[in-house]
């Protein structure tokens, strides 16, 4: 995946929260999330009483030297040589009295940058995430889906983003869907969507 692809990517993922979903909004955020273009899987959780988020799968994990996605571009020298899979790549989201999620950083390795956002829960099965700089107005928005079926995780462990009770499943993803140029078969977790 082009590195201004993840950068926007993550960016609206995990920036996003606008609507007024109250308590049910608030409980669905938790889980894994894959964006539009099926180029990364953000794993959502509690840290505290925030939400942070970790890259839990990447369509293209390996960097342009064949070897594991690195945070090249982060302005600390130091950390350059960490990898991108399991980065906590948002952090401090909080409740919000309207329901939604924000007040927390999300940042993107891709620019070596951190961005402020929102995320709102649109219904079990989506999210709307909105990354920004300075104001929301100036942000930009993307729906995310909820992937429904176990993965394996860029860190090569199982993620049961199901639950035990559902079986693992791997679908081949459509070319358009994850961005792809070539003929090249790509696999991508499940995701749930409107009519599945």
């Amino acid at each position: 995946m082009g590195g201004r692809r993840l950068a926007g990517a993550v960016a609206v993922l995990v920036v996003s929260t606008m609507g007024a979903i109250g308590v049910h909004a608030a409980e669905n955020l938790d889980g894994f999330w894959m964006d539009s273009d099926g180029e990364v899987i953000l794993e959502v959780g509690p840290c505290g009483d925030s939400r942070c988020a970790k890259v839990a799968w990447l369509r293209k994990p390996n960097g342009p030297d064949g070897l594991p996605l690195r945070d090249y571009r982060n302005s600390d020298p130091n950390l350059r040589s960490r990898p991108v899979c399991g980065l906590e790549v948002v952090t401090g989201f909080k409740r919000q009295p309207d329901g939604t999620w924000g007040d927390g950083t999300v940042y993107v390795s891709d620019l070596g940058a951190s961005f402020s956002g929102y995320a709102e829960v649109l219904s079990p099965t989506s999210v709307k995430v909105t990354g920004y700089i300075i104001l929301p107005i100036f942000g930009d928005s993307e729906v995310w889906t909820r992937v429904s079926a176990p993965f394996e995780h860029c860190e090569g462990r199982s993620a049961k983003a199901g639950g035990p009770q559902r079986a693992a499943k791997t679908i081949t993803a459509p070319a358009a869907r994850a961005g792809l140029r070539s003929g090249a078969a790509t696999t991508a977790p499940r995701t749930d969507q409107a009519g599945n």
